[in-house]
């Protein structure tokens, strides 16, 4: 839970990757972002190749991390398309259960000043790089470019968010409950508070 991006896209051409992650990297640096670069060197895969079933050493490209945010992704599958490598961990390709396209990047502990500067660099180079690219801002800056609406869902969240730790911070595991029946205890207790029917 928290505002969070979630953003899609393909490179216009894999070859462009390598340019994208150095200037990425540059622009880190200047921002004291730390980032990961990615190869394939250790991949089975050749570039505009697919496979049944891919791994963190088929992405190519770059990740950073700016303070108290989650990491963003800048990192392609063999195919330019967008992918979290972390997801390839865990997904199971015949479901697609974990939609590895899709890339998630909790922002609201880093703020709304980094929030921007994350949105802003991720427009700068889906313009320059990207085929195409998609994004859903939960904090409604993303195409409206504007802080006030910004601002106000970070306070939204913020609230939700220390409502709920308001309301848990006394729940312990009883002597001789189950880790079940203390997530069912902890669900009635969000209900209650937040105004959801208990009986369902």
């Amino acid at each position: 839970m928290g505002l969070s991006i979630h953003y899609q896209g393909n490179i216009k051409d894999y070859a462009l990757i390598g340019e994208l992650t150095a200037e990425t990297e540059d622009i880190c640096a200047s921002l004291n972002w730390p980032c990961q670069v990615f190869d394939t060197e250790k991949s089975e895969l050749q570039p505009g190749e697919t496979a049944e079933k891919y791994t963190p050493f088929d992405v190519k490209g770059i990740s950073f991390t700016p303070a108290k945010s989650e990491t963003v992704y800048l990192t392609f599958l063999p195919d330019g398309k967008l992918c979290s490598p972390l997801k390839l961990v865990y997904y199971d390709p015949a479901t697609n259960d974990l939609m590895i396209e899709v890339v998630h990047t909790k922002t609201q502990y880093a703020g709304p000043d980094t929030h921007i500067a994350i949105l802003k660099l991720l427009d700068y180079l889906s313009k320059k790089y990207f085929a195409s690219f998609e994004l859903n801002d939960e904090g409604g800056y993303w195409g409206t470019w504007d802080k006030d609406v910004l601002l106000a869902q970070f306070t939204r969240y913020n609230f939700i968010v220390d409502q709920m730790r308001t309301a848990l911070s006394d729940v312990k595991l009883a002597p001789g409950e189950s880790i079940d029946a203390l997530a069912d205890r902890i669900e009635a207790i969000i209900r209650k508070k937040f105004g959801g029917d208990e009986s369902n």
